[in-house]
């Protein structure tokens, strides 16, 4: 199977969420927030502190979801490369006590009355960009970051996934 980025749908904004732990447990998130054609409309990358791959995946989604509220959008696909992230959110078990205060909030944040989010797991192949970006997170050092424009250390994944590029996968099927 060969797994690529796809754009979300006319009207929709796409955000990509990752999360990125250090050998020494030190954790970062960041994610890409991307129009229909494969714009880019905002990314973020954040230092956390302390922690570990699920807690760094929460909160890629938690910061992700309110940068997206910020700018007002109105229809989020939301894609998470952790499917016990994923399972999560939706209610649907899995997780642990560490990290039930954030996903409560991350759920307060997807019942607002005044947008549309839509939860779906993605293959990390297709998540290069938000992947990336948490890794700058983690590694920075630096508690919040938001890039207007894509990173130069990230231009050839975006454009790589803005022309449709994939990269084989195994997959049981």
């Amino acid at each position: 199977m060969h797994i690529g980025w796809n754009p979300p749908p006319e009207g929709w904004v796409k955000l990509n969420t990752d999360g990125s732990c250090s050998d020494g447990g030190w954790i970062g998130c960041g994610g890409v927030l991307r129009g229909s054609h494969g714009e880019w409309l905002g990314g973020f990358a954040n230092f956390i502190g302390q922690g570990n791959a699920y807690l760094a995946e929460l909160w890629g989604v938690f910061e992700g979801l309110k940068i997206a509220r910020n700018l007002k959008f109105s229809a989020v696909e939301l894609n998470v490369d952790s499917r016990e992230v994923v399972n999560v959110i939706r209610g649907e078990g899995g997780g642990n006590l560490q990290g039930s205060a954030l996903v409560y909030k991350i759920r307060r944040l997807l019942k607002k009355l005044d947008w549309e989010v839509v939860v779906h797991h993605s293959y990390r192949e297709a998540n290069q960009c938000a992947d990336a970006l948490a890794n700058i997170g983690v590694s920075s050092r630096i508690r919040s970051r938001f890039f207007e424009t894509c990173p130069t250390q990230l231009n050839h994944v975006f454009l790589a996934d803005i022309m449709g590029i994939t990269t084989p996968r195994l997959v049981t099927l």
